[in-house]
């Protein structure tokens, strides 16, 4: 009849639910009551109270159940009290479910329930002893030979992890046969449920909080101390794991009551968090267990309590410990896991030895290259292992100790290199999904979520995402080298002589160490072995810095990759740069954004000098080839490196004068070479220029002084390049480099006359190079002799004026004045010039002189002029020496006295011969064969262009063809 009750329970949800509560209510209590017993074996009466439970369980809680609230809180707590386990579990939700929906009405009721819950966590102990009987009550203070080795002593009840018994324990008084039940008092089970109702009840009824957490706390801070048993044999199993669930939830109740009941909590608190690391050494590997024994740590670390957790650094530190040895837990707790573990490790860092920073660095740097860990947790690595450096520094108190520092640095070192090589390899794939626009075509993204689980395969993040978490921790690693670089520079000299405060910052040095003194001799910088390690940061990190696009960051990036540099010793900077400029090199080409490093470090006072030598040395040694081709991006890139490298040399010419010196003579010599044989010169006459305008100043004596034998071989080469066929197109590029030569003037006198007519040039060019022109020329005319000055300019000295007369112009015009400057200068020498005829420019006329209009049958005529045919003419009569016979000199001059006869239209005869201008056609075919002529040939009549046509039969036009072809 129960069961049908049950089946038709649908009836409380119509309107016979009152009739059903008169009805059935008051037998139901009865049966629990009275009529039966409460049942501790799985039989039928056990059975018909639990269905009548459930019936209980599944009332609607509608105003209708109101008036019988309070007589079912007294029957479910009856039976909560004296029943079994399966039904005890019931008869908590249905009063966790009546307190919630008819509050605060019921508080009377309350009281009972808390009282059984206190009751509960007395018998916890004994609970304990009753299911593992061998397992004692209270642990001995010194664990057994057989416990795990690693893990430190946690206090008076110290727990040793759980042990599987490979063969099955036989049954006891106290273990529990088929078809037993617990009596609810005696419950794993009642006690994980019961601290979720305790909390839900003090938020309601705060009045009950007073009276009832100063009975409660100490029985519950004793019941998550109770260790159970070493071994655990596999039929207990199942209880094992209940008990750790019970004691988690009450953790988890006790981590509620820190912010809110902290005064109640304080004196528990060394107790409290040794309980929950012995919960993490012996916690079964149940996800959701350990999970929330975690998110309970987590809560810990947000107080002060957190202090108690402090010196179980030790035992937190075990991996297995931390997370477990389950396959699941591993994968899922990790990011939990490793984040509070930072957390820890950060607040106690300062008080940490060295092996144990050893193993924390070996964890986290593990976890830093671990692909399955997201991110987000490999950037808490970074940080957590950047916040070990300083505690690290500061250990090295003696020369073993500065060696076991040393060490563990070049260890982060080492994971910090690594992550950058990591980078590399998988930037320029990100790169090339964003500029697609689309996910990754990979494995991850075209598996299915319950393929991806089983296989353990994260599911692929947002695109955006993934990149700005590149950043973050790739500006994290950038950063942190700039620290770790510095620590290990200085990690031999005594911590007396650096100050803590300049931690990545060039050091301050204090008095020095007594010579007596345990820490040695100082050593400053790194190792060969350091500088390989160092030298990953060239190599992969600057290539990471592709992934930062926009401008402020990219500027920012570039600035942070330039400290790490600039703070190092010089001698490692060298030897850094000596392995990695190959490599720079080619990064640079593809991102020119990474010149402003050059630039950086060419502007640090520390490291310019040997930086500048590595640079040239390279530059000069394996890259002047490349200027072959001036439009090629490498070509580009070393005429902008000799740009940084030269314009350092000329703010420190004391410094860079000796760095360049065994080059200087190299680079002027292969620039001439090549400028003279490849077919673009361009790129080797720009680097002169770059060189000469850097050495302009005249305060590089060395320098200068190697040039002079070179001055007159570039000095041909220039002037044949500027008269050459290419000239036009690097015009102002070699007249530039002319008045640019890089010598004193007493070593440019011999050369003087020959650098006038480029100075003439450079006065007629383009704005920069009239510039250029009155600098030189005053220069000249203010430093020089005019005695000698005249003379080397007497051969373009009109040009000169001139020139200078061009640019008498009124303002804004910028040259008038110092022309009108000069001009006074050269005193009465400007107006010498006005002695001698000037240079008229001559226009060639466009119109054709003498032309004959030749006219084809049927009359179409055409025009045939004889500008050449005269021109040739007048060269076969004024050569005198020439070779030509007498005969055709004659025949010239006859055709140009016709022709002048034509022109001037003079009549009567010209000539011996008696021709006149109408008798030309007489002249042109008088050599011809006779038989080439036809017997009635028309009249010919020659004139200017505008007057007559000229009719020819075809014969004799012929021969005036040949004639015609004879001149030219």
């Amino acid at each position: 009849m129960a069961m049908e009750v049950r089946d038709s329970l649908e009836i409380t949800h119509t309107g016979e639910y009152l009739n059903f509560l008169k009805c059935y209510f008051r037998p139901f209590s009865g049966i629990l009551y009275h009529i039966t017993k409460p049942q501790f074996t799985d039989n039928p009466e056990h059975k018909l109270r639990n269905i009548i439970i459930e019936i209980l369980n599944r009332l609607p809680h509608s105003e209708v159940l109101r008036p019988f609230v309070q007589e079912l809180l007294k029957v479910a707590m009856h039976v909560l009290t004296t029943d079994n386990e399966e039904n005890g579990l019931i008869c908590i939700r249905i009063i966790f479910d009546l307190l919630r929906n008819f509050r605060p009405t019921q508080e009377t009721e309350v009281q009972p329930f808390l009282d059984f819950v206190c009751k509960i966590y007395q018998n916890f102990r004994l609970t304990v002893s009753h299911f593992f009987e061998s397992g004692a009550v209270v642990a001995p203070a010194m664990p057994p030979p057989s416990s795990m080795s690693g893990l430190p002593s946690l206090g008076s009840e110290d727990v040793k992890p759980m042990e599987m018994s490979d063969q099955v324990g036989s049954s006891t008084p106290s273990s529990t046969g088929a078809g037993q039940l617990n009596p609810s008092t005696r419950s794993f089970k009642i006690v994980t449920e019961s601290p979720l109702v305790v909390m839900f009840l003090f938020q309601l009824y705060n009045r009950l909080v007073q009276t009832n957490i100063p009975q409660l706390l100490p029985l519950m801070v004793a019941a998550i101390s109770v260790p159970g048993p070493d071994k655990v044999p596999p039929h207990l199993k199942t209880h094992f794991t209940e008990l750790k669930g019970a004691q988690v939830k009450t953790v988890s109740f006790l981590t509620y009551l820190l912010k809110s009941f902290a005064d109640y909590i304080r004196p528990h608190e060394e107790s409290i968090c040794k309980s929950i690391v012995n919960l993490l050494v012996t916690c079964s590997d149940s996800v959701s267990i350990r999970k929330e024994l975690l998110i309970a740590l987590k809560h810990v670390l947000g107080t002060d309590f957190k202090r108690g957790l402090f010196p179980l650094i030790d035992t937190l530190l075990e991996e297995r410990v931390l997370v477990g040895i389950g396959r699941a837990c591993f994968e899922t707790l990790r990011p939990l896991a490793y984040s509070l573990l930072a957390e820890i490790v950060h607040h106690v860092r300062g008080d940490l030895s060295l092996s144990q920073l050893s193993r924390i660095i070996y964890l986290f740097s593990s976890n830093m290259h671990d692909a399955s860990l997201s991110l987000s947790i490999h950037t808490t690595c970074a940080r957590l292992m950047l916040n070990l450096v300083e505690p690290i520094f500061e250990k090295g108190v003696d020369l073993q100790s500065m060696d076991e520092a040393r060490i563990l640095l070049g260890r982060i070192l080492d994971a910090f290199v690594g992550k950058f090589s990591t980078f590399k390899r998988t930037i320029p794939q990100l790169l090339e999904d964003g500029e697609e626009g689309k996910e990754r075509s990979t494995i991850k993204s075209k598996l299915e979520l319950p393929v991806q689980a089983v296989l353990n395969i994260q599911v692929p993040v947002e695109h955006s995402k993934e990149v700005s978490d590149c950043k973050h921790l790739i500006k994290t690693l950038v950063m942190g080298m700039k620290t770790i670089i510095w620590s290990i520079t200085h990690a031999h000299l005594p911590r007396s002589q650096v100050s803590p405060s300049t931690h990545g910052t060039p050091s301050q040095m204090l008095p020095a160490t007594p010579p007596n003194s345990s820490v040695g001799q100082p050593f400053k910088g790194l190792r060969e072995e350091e500088v390989w390690r160092a030298s990953g940061v060239l190599k992969s990190g600057v290539r990471c810095l592709a992934l930062f696009k926009e401008k402020d960051e990219e500027r920012e990036m570039i600035h942070l990759f330039s400290q790490i540099l600039a703070i190092m010793e010089p001698r490692d900077l060298m030897d850094m740069f000596s392995l990695c400029m190959p490599e720079l090199f080619e990064c640079m080409v593809s991102n020119t954004q990474l010149v402003h490093i050059v630039s950086t470090l060419l502007q640090a006072p520390k490291v310019f000098r040997p930086f500048a030598d590595v640079l040239v040395n390279f530059l000069v040694s394996s890259k002047l080839d490349v200027l072959k081709h001036p439009d090629s991006p490498a070509a580009k890139l070393v005429l902008h490196l000799f740009r940084f490298l030269f314009g350092a040399v000329a703010k420190a010419p004391a410094d860079c004068e000796r760095i360049l010196q065994p080059h200087i003579s190299v680079i002027v010599e292969t620039c001439m070479k090549n400028a003279s044989e490849v077919e673009r010169p361009l790129g080797y006459l720009q680097l002169l220029r770059t060189m000469f305008r850097a050495l302009a100043g005249g305060k590089f004596e060395l320098l200068l002084r190697d040039l002079i034998p070179t001055l007159q071989p570039c000095l041909n080469m220039l002037l044949a390049m500027l008269e050459g066929p290419t000239a036009e197109e690097m015009r102002d590029l070699l007249l530039e480099l002319c008045l640019t030569l890089p010598a004193r003037l007493s070593s440019l006198l011999p050369h003087l006359p020959r650098l006038m007519k480029p100075l003439v040039m450079c006065l007629n060019g383009s704005d920069e190079l009239v510039s250029l022109g009155l600098r030189t020329l005053e220069f000249w005319i203010d430093s020089l002799n005019p005695d000698f000055l005249e003379p080397s300019m007497a051969n373009v000295m009109s040009e000169v004026i001139l020139a200078l007369w061009s640019h008498l112009r009124p303002a804004p015009y910028p040259w008038g004045g110092k022309s009108l400057q000069l001009l006074g200068k050269l005193g009465g020498r400007n107006r010498r010039f006005l002695k001698e005829p000037l240079a008229l420019e001559c226009k060639e006329n466009p119109e054709h002189g003498l032309r004959l209009i030749l006219t084809f049958e049927p009359e179409t005529p055409f025009l045939v002029p004889l500008d050449r045919c005269i021109n040739l003419a007048i060269a076969a009569v004024m050569n005198k020496n020439s070779s030509m016979d007498a005969f055709y000199r004659k025949q010239a001059l006859k055709f140009l006295q016709v022709c002048l006869s034509s022109q001037l239209d003079l009549p009567g005869r010209v000539t011996d011969d008696g021709l006149i201008s109408k008798h030309l056609s007489t002249v042109l075919v008088s050599s011809v064969d006779p038989s080439w002529g036809r017997s009635d040939a028309s009249d010919v009549k020659v004139c200017l262009v505008t007057n007559s046509i000229l009719n020819l039969d075809p014969l004799r036009l012929l021969a005036i063809y040949v004639f015609l072809f004879l001149f030219f």
